[in-house]
């Protein structure tokens, strides 16, 4: 292992920066020292363009893994006495940030992923569904952090802890735990939920979902419900309105019924 990884770690523990970030982080970093053909100290930019042109990953994943690296390639090739030379990094494009549009499971496909997934996926799942908790935070949250009133969610995305309502289907299949993570692998240990995800839901005959769209679900079903879009921002923990917005458009009864009154002229009806 290159020991520049625990030096990175190391830094941005001091910088303040998140247990998830460095978490997530040094995954990356581990898994690109052992695939990258010297390793991730010497890796040339057509390697690490290798490295990122996997066909299944997402834009979403493509762009995390290219900001890790540019974090922590920025920290190797900066100041008064870098440790590397020059920066790979910066030779590549940075990828685009693909707009984020709501894609929320159906009611369906919630009753049937949690009626055919065992744990600790099922509780993984009515985290996400029932409190818009993200991969991370599941991975992360214990017992003690969940009250029959309320869930904190300890150093959630940008370092933020917040407080939310305890719904009552997580109460109910939480209450009786004992202190520890609620969400583990067969060792006790944080389950990988982003790498683990895929098979998951393969096995279930979903190929097309993932736990983020069960949050998706979350802030989708709170505005159809009648919530305020204020009051969905803040469960959502969304820094900004306008990402919210987006769950707006899609929930909006009133849109789907001024588009059903648009009339079809026969003579329209299988042109092309």
């Amino acid at each position: 292992m290159s020991v520049l990884i625990e030096l990175h770690l190391t830094w941005m523990r001091a910088a303040g920066r998140s247990p998830g970030t460095v978490n997530d982080r040094r995954r990356l970093l581990l898994a690109a020292d052992r695939t990258l053909p010297y390793g991730i100290d010497t890796a040339s930019a057509a390697e690490l363009a290798e490295f990122l042109a996997v066909p299944e990953w997402g834009a979403w994943t493509r762009a995390t893994y290219f900001r890790h690296f540019a974090g922590f390639y920025r920290w190797a090739a900066g100041g008064a006495d870098p440790y590397i030379s020059f920066d790979p990094i910066a030779e590549l494009g940075s990828p685009r940030n693909p707009e984020s549009v709501p894609n929320p499971v159906t009611d369906e496909q919630l009753r049937i992923a949690l009626e055919r997934s065992p744990e600790p996926w099922s509780t993984a799942i009515r985290l996400a569904a029932y409190a818009g908790l993200r991969a991370g935070e599941i991975r992360r949250i214990r017992r003690e952090h969940v009250e029959r009133d309320y869930l904190t969610v300890w150093h959630g995305k940008g370092d933020r802890t917040k407080a939310l309502p305890t719904h009552a289907e997580i109460w109910r299949v939480v209450e009786a735990r004992p202190a520890g993570l609620l969400v583990t692998n067969t060792h006790g240990d944080e389950l990988d939920i982003a790498n683990r995800q895929r098979d998951h839901f393969r096995q279930l005959g979903m190929p097309d979902v993932h736990m983020h769209r069960f949050r998706h679900w979350f802030g989708t079903m709170l505005l159809r419900e009648g919530a305020d879009l204020r009051t969905v921002q803040l469960l959502m923990r969304h820094k900004s309105l306008q990402t919210t917005q987006g769950y707006l458009e899609i929930s909006d009864p009133r849109r789907v019924a001024a588009v059903a009154t648009l009339p079809v002229f026969a003579a329209l009806v299988g042109a092309r």
